[in-house]
């Protein structure tokens, strides 16, 4: 048998082998944060977070790795400890499943109620928030209630919906809404999804290029690994592996009505401390443009035709990220520090991204060593040089690359700066503090400029119980348009079952 051939049905083969389906966690839990602590703790090696949302048992997975180092990690506080208890209780039944928890898991469950909360948000004027799924409040009193529900089916097929009932004193005829809802079917080491979910992929914590939660969630099909994987043969040396493909429809109500949206992300892991991604999406098709044949999508999937008039000029965003993680508690008071970047190029030249935008980002873990208190600043730039407005726009898809009126890449937009810092101390082991600023400058090929800054403050409480309290206060001063401040607080009640 031909070596090409052989090395092609090892891999098959390695994606096909025996696993377990599971729900995803939603990209705002508060497990991320707790896990990606961990990791700064140098609990975790083999964690690939850039890639989301995770799958609950990919992230029992990594819980069960902190859990079995911590003991000959050294530490003396009572923080780390803490936030592994709350992560064991949360993961439990996927912790069992792994073998890593005593007592047996349920090859069947159905969880109909699960972490029901209510939400109240106060704001003056009607406010403008960014990465919470494309939600929208209006001005004065708003009040959010929902809940989630899981199922899964013989190791093998899953459930999730979580609705959710908005209700603001200037709307009161919104119905209830589905914020995401699916079904996830396994097949070895792959997940097909098919449903309502939200993306985030790379390093970035306020912001990502290509793929966040800024906008609604799509309703799209989805293949994926949810477990890294490691590829045979001179592929072994790349390390773990994910991959992930999705394809939706946008809506109607655009200037190219249901244009084609789909996405591919690779990402490895050659080293503990370095990860690597690739990313691209592309816009295609729609009502009114010309029907593709076979051909034609392989064009279009090699770039050779974009910005060029005809049936397959399409809408292109494709780049990298890497981030490493620098063990310097040698060096200054912290445990470790990762840096990262991510880099989206907005059109195609000789084959290749051009129109650069770049995130640059810093994160420092356990500041002065007692495990509370971490810094992160991260610093987002699309502004092109000689080319105004060029990023997340385009010639013929002109509603740009939004779905529902919001960016789905950088909450920041089109030519523009940002600057995010986030300093985060636990007061005690249940007791959290955010203290957050961000500046955006926009319309930077012009003139006046636009300008956004804010500061906020939040608390979090893991009270008794299992219930969970947060509260914030956010101050907003734009030049934009005739709105110049604008301020709101924020209260949510959540009880986990």
């Amino acid at each position: 048998m031909p070596q090409k051939l052989t090395t092609l049905l090892l891999i098959l083969l390695a994606f096909l082998s025996i696993s377990f389906v599971s729900t995803n966690v939603p990209l705002d839990h508060w497990s991320y944060e707790a896990v990606d602590k961990l990791i700064g703790q140098g609990l975790v090696d083999s964690g690939m977070m850039t890639t989301r949302p995770l799958s609950r048992l990919e992230m029992a997975r990594l819980i069960a790795e902190a859990s079995e180092r911590i003991a000959d990690s050294g530490e003396d506080n009572e923080i780390i400890p803490a936030i592994l208890d709350r992560l064991t209780f949360e993961f439990a039944e996927e912790l069992r499943a792994l073998g890593t928890l005593d007592g047996v898991a349920a090859e069947n469950f159905l969880k109909p109620l699960e972490d029901p909360y209510v939400k109240f948000l106060y704001s003056d004027k009607k406010p403008d928030i960014e990465n919470i799924r494309g939600d929208e409040f209006d001005k004065h009193s708003n009040l959010r209630a929902g809940f989630a529900s899981r199922a899964k089916f013989a190791d093998t097929i899953a459930f999730y919906l979580h609705p959710e009932y908005p209700y603001s004193t200037d709307n009161s005829g919104r119905d209830v809404k589905l914020i995401e809802g699916y079904a996830k079917v396994a097949l070895g080491k792959l997940e097909v999804e098919i449903g309502k979910d939200s993306l985030w992929w790379g390093p970035g914590y306020h912001g990502s290029l290509l793929m966040s939660n800024n906008a609604e969630p799509f309703k799209m099909v989805k293949l994926s690994n949810p477990r890294p994987i490691k590829l045979p043969w001179i592929f072994r040396s790349l390390g773990p592996f994910k991959a992930v493909w999705f394809l939706t429809e946008l809506e109607e109500d655009r200037t190219i009505p249901e244009a084609r949206l789909t996405g591919m992300r690779v990402n490895f892991k050659p080293h503990p401390a370095f990860e690597l991604g690739l990313s691209r999406a592309i816009m295609f098709a729609g009502q009114g443009r010309e029907g593709l044949g076979l051909r034609d999508y392989l064009d279009i999937f090699l770039a050779t035709k974009e910005n060029r008039p005809g049936k397959l000029d399409n809408n292109q965003l494709a780049g990298f990220d890497a981030s490493v993680i620098l063990p310097l508690e040698w060096l200054i008071p912290v445990k470790s520090v990762k840096l990262y970047t991510d880099w989206i190029g907005e059109d195609e030249a000789g084959g290749l991204p051009s129109n650069w935008g770049k995130l640059f980002g810093a994160q420092f873990y356990d500041i002065g060593r007692t495990g509370r208190t971490d810094l992160q600043i991260e610093y987002a730039d699309n502004h092109i040089t000689g080319k105004p407005n060029v990023f997340y726009n385009h010639h013929i898809y002109g509603s740009g690359y939004t779905y529902r009126g919001r960016i789905i890449g950088h909450n920041m937009g089109t030519d523009s700066r940002d600057l995010y810092v986030r300093l985060r101390h636990y007061l005690s082991k249940d007791l959290i503090l955010g203290l957050a600023y961000d500046r955006q400058t926009g319309n930077l090929s012009s003139s006046p400029k636009s300008r956004v800054e804010y500061v906020e403050a939040d608390l979090t409480i893991f009270g008794r119980n299992n219930c969970r309290i947060k509260s914030g206060y956010r101050y907003t001063n734009t030049t934009r348009a005739s709105t110049r401040n604008n301020q709101f607080f924020f209260l949510q009640l959540t009880y986990d079952f």
